[in-house]
């Protein structure tokens, strides 16, 4: 054997040896651990798209969106696409390109609706929240009383900031003053109670790979009847094509009765693994957001006791599913989520807009257990002590 392929059959062994060791526990924003059943799920082959048990199952995952949405009555959509591709889809066939609109952030999916505003040539104002606390209603209010916008566009939980946004509160402000209310809920739907019927929200937007526990690579919408009827009454040319709801509405109309009709190739894999984690949502009930409720509890009292304090000011405005952590001082938090990895946990580092390098985000969503926050807990506070061994 010559020295090179020595070296390469070493290289080799080492990357077996990685590939098999233990895999670090991931409490991340997303994408999350999911169940096997939607595992196994992912695994079967796609099925044609004019399938009859596809098609049926298509049109039992939009109606298993509903109950996990609070409504009976929203048009639901499943599309192809990211996140911030459902958010520029909501933009794109809702927003009237010579009307403007109120962004209200938290963080960086707030800055997110502007920036996807500007990019369309919406004209846009945004009012944003002092680092790390909840929206001033009282200044969402003058706002709208200031001059007329044709909706706001709200993020229910931020995960830059881990706030959690009144939307009931802010839905009521937007209707009160004829603005549509537009809602990101993908770091939200899962963990958070929704309730888009009692709270009248037009449109609420969320994505599978968050608390939904559910693949990555779609977005789901669902629509009520004000939100439908822009959809339906436009005098206006959205900016796009294959983001366009009013474009999907006969389509997605036609499977939700469980026939085949067609615009884009549904991904059979995902819609099939969607279907089976939505299944396991409505099956949990009304437990899975006191689940989150109490992990979020034994997580943050955790930290509290690890002298760790976090960047959401006020309890109340404290997300179920996401933490974020201010980083002790001195402390990079690229440098702090390095030495808790060594410790076999992932987590994330932050992603507000002006405290990245001071904060950290810890995610409890999903499928997340009191033994994943022990053990998370426990592996920050090696990582700590490990951190003030080596500034000693």
């Amino acid at each position: 054997m010559t020295a090179t392929a020595g070296r390469d059959a070493g290289s080799a062994a080492r990357h077996e040896s990685d590939a098999v060791g233990p895999a670090p526990l991931a409490m991340v924003v997303g994408p999350t651990r999911l169940a096997p059943s939607v595992l196994r799920r992912l695994a079967d082959q796609p099925p044609p798209i004019t399938d009859r048990r596809f098609l049926a199952e298509f049109r039992e995952a939009l109606e298993l969106l509903r109950p996990v949405l609070g409504t009976t009555a929203a048009e639901t959509f499943l599309v192809p696409g990211s996140g911030t591709a459902g958010m520029e889809s909501l933009a794109a066939s809702l927003l009237d390109p010579a009307r403007p609109v109120l962004v209200l952030s938290t963080g960086m999916w707030g800055e997110r609706w502007h920036e996807l505003c500007t990019g369309l040539g919406l004209p846009s104002r945004v009012l944003r929240a002092a680092p790390g606390h909840g929206l001033d209603l009282d200044e969402v209010a003058a706002c709208l009383r200031d001059r007329p916008y044709q909706a706001v566009l709200l993020t229910h939980v931020d995960s830059s900031s881990g706030v959690r946004a009144d939307v009931a509160t802010v839905t009521a402000l937007a209707h009160r003053h004829g603005a549509l209310s537009l809602v990101d809920g993908i770091a939200a739907a899962g963990a958070e109670e929704v309730r888009q019927d009692d709270w009248d929200v037009d449109a609420y937007l969320t994505s599978p790979p968050k608390a939904l526990s559910g693949p990555g690579g779609l977005f789901l919408v669902a629509l009520r009847a004000a939100a439908v009827d822009v959809l339906t009454d436009r005098g206006w040319t959205p900016r796009g094509y294959s983001l366009d709801l009013g474009r999907w509405l006969p389509v997605t109309r036609t499977l939700a009765a469980g026939d085949f009709a067609y615009f884009q190739t549904p991904p059979g894999a995902l819609v099939s693994a969607l279907a089976e984690s939505l299944r396991l949502i409505v099956a949990e009930g009304p437990e899975r957001i006191r689940r989150h409720e109490t992990l979020a509890v034994r997580l943050r009292t955790g930290l509290a006791a690890a002298d760790l304090r976090l960047f959401t000011a006020d309890a109340a405005d404290r997300a179920h599913g996401v933490t974020v952590l201010r980083t002790p001082a001195g402390v990079d938090a690229a440098r702090l989520v390095a030495a808790v990895e060594r410790h076999g946990v992932v987590l994330q580092a932050g992603t507000y807009p002006t405290a990245a390098r001071r904060t950290v985000r810890i995610g409890h969503l999903g499928n997340h257990t009191a033994a994943d926050v022990d053990r998370t807990l426990a592996a920050l506070t090696a990582a700590l002590a490990e951190t003030a061994r080596a500034e000693a």
